[in-house]
C-alpha cells in the first residue's frame, strides 16, 4: 500500500511538472543557480583568509658592506606605497609618481627552511646575472659577454617602430642587477646561509663554487658587488604567494623574477623571457612574459628537484607550495618575469 502511495504521489508531481510552461522552468533553473553560485561566492568570501599587512619590520631588508660585515636593518624601497598614498575614491592613479628603476633587473626568491639547497640555485643565479647584466667581471668574460647582452637586448620592431620602451634608453645600459631572498619565516639557516655565500663571492679573489641542479660539477665562482644580495625577513610565514608578493612590491629593478629557491629554473633561459617580455611591452613599458618547463619533463634537473620536494614533504610537510606527485607537476611550473 505505502508503494502504491508513493507511485501516486510521483505519478501526481510529475503531471504538475509538465502543466509548468517550459519558460518557467528555464527562469526556475537559471535562479536556482544564481543563487547557488551566490551562495557559494558569499561562503567564499567569509572563509577566505585576509593577507595580513606587512610588519615594520619586515620592510627592511639586510645586506653586506664592502668589508662583509652584515647592516642594521634598511629600509626598503616600495612602489605600492607610493601608489597607495594616491588612493582616492574616483581618483586616477598617476603612475608618473613612481620613483625610476635604479637596476636593469631585480630577482626574488622566496624560501622557507632552504639552507640546503640556496647555495647552488644562488651559484647558478649570480654567474648568469653578473656575466650578462653586471659589471665586475665585463673585462674577462669579454666578447662572451657582449654577445649575451646583445642577444638579450633585441626588440622586434612593430608597425616599423620599436616596440614598448624600446625607443627610450634602458635603466643603465641593461646594467645592474640584485637578488632579494625573502625568508619566509625560516626556522633553520637560510638567511645565514644567504650572508655567507654572498660574504664569499663578494670578498674572496677565487670564491667556493656551488654545484647546483643545472652545473653539478665542481667549478670556481664569480666575484659580485657589495649589496647585490639582500635578505628580507617575514617574522610570520605568508606562504609562497605573499613572499613572492612582498619582494615584488620592493624591488629597484626596471624588470623583475621570481625563482624558486630549490634551483629548478635554468637561469641561461632568462634572456629568453626578457626578450619575450620586452617584445610585448607598450607604450609605458608595461608587460608580463610567462615561460614554462613542460619540455623538460623527465629531465634529471626536474627529477631531483621533484624528489627532494617530495621527500621534504614526507618530512614535515614543510612546503611551501606543497608535495610534487609528479614530475609533469614540477616542470609545469611557470615563472613570472614582469616589467
Amino acid at each position: 500500500m505505502a508503494g502504491e502511495a508513493l507511485s501516486g504521489i510521483c505519478l501526481h508531481c510529475a503531471e504538475l511538472l509538465a502543466s509548468v510552461p517550459l519558460s518557467v522552468l528555464l527562469v526556475t533553473f537559471v535562479a536556482t543557480l544564481s543563487g547557488l553560485f551566490v551562495l557559494f561566492y558569499i561562503t567564499l568570501y567569509t572563509v577566505a583568509p585576509v593577507p595580513r599587512k606587512p610588519f615594520p619590520e619586515e620592510k627592511k631588508y639586510r645586506t653586506l658592506l664592502k668589508d662583509g660585515s652584515i647592516t642594521e636593518p634598511l629600509q626598503l624601497p616600495c612602489w605600492q606605497d607610493a601608489l597607495d598614498a594616491q588612493k582616492r575614491p574616483g581618483r586616477i592613479l598617476d603612475h608618473s609618481s613612481m620613483e625610476d628603476a635604479d637596476l636593469f633587473i631585480s630577482l626574488v626568491v622566496p624560501a622557507y627552511n632552504e639552507e640546503d639547497r640556496l647555495g647552488g640555485m644562488l651559484e647558478e643565479a649570480v654567474d648568469y646575472l653578473e656575466k650578462v647584466y653586471g659589471t665586475v667581471t665585463d673585462s674577462v668574460n669579454g666578447a662572451d659577454t657582449a654577445a649575451a647582452e646583445k642577444a638579450v637586448r633585441q626588440r622586434k620592431p612593430a608597425n616599423g617602430h620599436a616596440n614598448g620602451t624600446a625607443a627610450h634608453r634602458p635603466v643603465h645600459d641593461n646594467k645592474g642587477w640584485e637578488i632579494i631572498i625573502v625568508s619566509d619565516g625560516s626556522k633553520d639557516k637560510t638567511e645565514e646561509t644567504a650572508f655567507a655565500f654572498a660574504r664569499d663571492h663578494q670578498l674572496s679573489i677565487h670564491p667556493k663554487g656551488h654545484a647546483g641542479p643545472w652545473t653539478p660539477g665542481a667549478h670556481e665562482g664569480v666575484r659580485i658587488p657589495s649589496g647585490t644580495i639582500r635578505v628580507v625577513t617575514l617574522t610570520e610565514n605568508r606562504g609562497k604567494g605573499g613572499a613572492v608578493t612582498h619582494g615584488m612590491r620592493h624591488v629597484r629593478g626596471q624588470y623583475v623574477v621570481f625563482a624558486d629557491a630549490d634551483g629548478a629554473s635554468k637561469f641561461e633561459d632568462l634572456g629568453k623571457l626578457v626578450a619575450a617580455c620586452q617584445a610585448i611591452e607598450d607604450v609605458q613599458g608595461r608587460g608580463v612574459a610567462v615561460g614554462s618547463r613542460a619540455h623538460m619533463v623527465g629531465s634529471e634537473a626536474v627529477v631531483k628537484v621533484c624528489l627532494s620536494s617530495f621527500l621534504s614533504a614526507a618530512n614535515g610537510w614543510a612546503l611551501t607550495d606543497g608535495p610534487c606527485d609528479s614530475a609533469r607537476n614540477c616542470a609545469t611550473s611557470s615563472c613570472i618575469l614582469f616589467t
